[in-house]
């Protein structure tokens, strides 16, 4: 085994450093992205020089000690004193596929499970890895795909960290993550058109949160959205809005309910709906209540309510497309679902419908 320094002579007569490295009978070259200047303004001094070339020597050397530790119970200090973001950062801005929003996205995720600044890579163990999976989970802002989706782009975070050694194995090996929300059924329930008059006419033990709540169902809104809806995203009688989780614009009509929820407009600049400081956990509990109170027996968030906009939407004649358009929706794949639970109960009123004697 053996970890050579070496350089390549560039045009302008600089050098670029790459390490020639020969382990377990195979040949590979890795450059470090150290060049020299030796032309134009910008010319390397001679301590500049120096300095570049004492960091490839260091390189060179950690490169060395971690060929050496593999296969032992040994981790280089510089390993163990790796911030897992910093490389993660450093993984993203590198990644050039299409998932590369998304995977920013679950970074952010994490980062706010683990609620650390600072993580060093050796420390993510299994347990935290099941931690974060069931958090995902149970992430009040994330449906359907999303949980699973999310935990497999973290993933190739993790698996880069293992390819450059810095990890012996994959904390995430053991752990199977069984989706609820997979296939392109509504598992989530929705409220149909009557006992949306009986919601209207009950009390909350919050206005705001139920306004806002009865807003999504009539424009398919989420939570995310909520939080950030203002008066400058309704112009000319229209919903104008990007989704928080996919940035896809929304642009639809609003009726005249949806319009009466509003209230009085306010200034471009000024929220419509003023939830923002309570928590998710406050929010569910003011709708399990209001349920309760309306005596409908059945488990609601604001996810619900934008599951119900889209049945809603189908029960009165739109087609798929209009549907998809109307979510948001990149496809009418992930509108199917919807389709699906409306097709059930309709099939479900036929068989109801009493029997008769002949």
């Amino acid at each position: 085994m053996s970890v050579k320094l070496r350089t390549k002579v560039l045009k302008d007569g600089g050098k670029s450093y790459y390490l020639d490295i020969y382990h377990n009978g195979k040949r590979s070259y890795e450059f470090l992205g150290i060049k020299t200047i030796n032309k134009g303004t910008s010319k390397d001094t001679a301590s500049q020089k120096n300095e570049k070339k004492r960091i490839a020597e260091s390189l060179a050397a950690q490169k060395e000690i971690e060929l050496i530790s593999k296969g032992t119970q040994y981790t280089p200090i510089h390993i163990k004193n790796m911030n897992f973001f910093d490389f993660a950062e450093n993984f993203i801005d590198r990644y050039t596929k299409k998932d590369g929003r998304m995977i920013q996205s679950a970074l952010k995720k994490f980062k706010s499970y683990v609620n650390y600044d600072a993580l060093n890579v050796v420390d993510i163990s299994p347990d935290m890895m099941e931690g974060f999976k069931e958090s995902l989970l149970k992430d009040p802002l994330l449906s359907g795909e999303t949980p699973h989706n999310y935990f497999t782009r973290f993933k190739k975070i993790l698996r880069s960290a293992k390819i450059k050694g810095l990890i012996s194995e994959m904390p995430t090996n053991e752990i199977r993550f069984t989706n609820p929300n997979k296939g392109d059924t509504l598992h989530k329930q929705i409220l149909i058109m009557e006992e949306l008059r009986i919601l209207s006419k009950t009390h909350c033990g919050n206005d705001e949160v139920k306004k806002a709540f009865l807003f999504c169902c009539y424009t398919g809104l989420g939570l995310a959205e909520i939080h950030i809806l203002k008066w400058s995203h309704i112009k000319n009688g229209r919903l104008v809005i990007a989704r928080e989780k996919t940035k896809v614009k929304i642009d639809n009509p609003l009726n005249s309910a949806a319009i009466r929820l509003m209230g009085e407009p306010g200034e471009p600049s000024e929220r419509i709906f003023k939830i923002n400081n309570i928590s998710h956990v406050a929010v569910n509990k003011n709708l399990k209540n209001w349920l309760k109170r309306a005596e409908i027996d059945k488990k609601i968030t604001f996810y619900c309510a934008r599951h119900s906009f889209a049945c809603l939407l189908l029960m009165n004649g739109a087609n798929l497309k209009s549907v998809a358009d109307a979510m948001g929706h990149k496809s009418t794949k992930t509108t199917l679902k919807y389709l699906n639970h409306v097709e059930r109960l309709k099939d479900e009123a036929i068989n109801n419908i009493p029997d008769i004697e002949i």
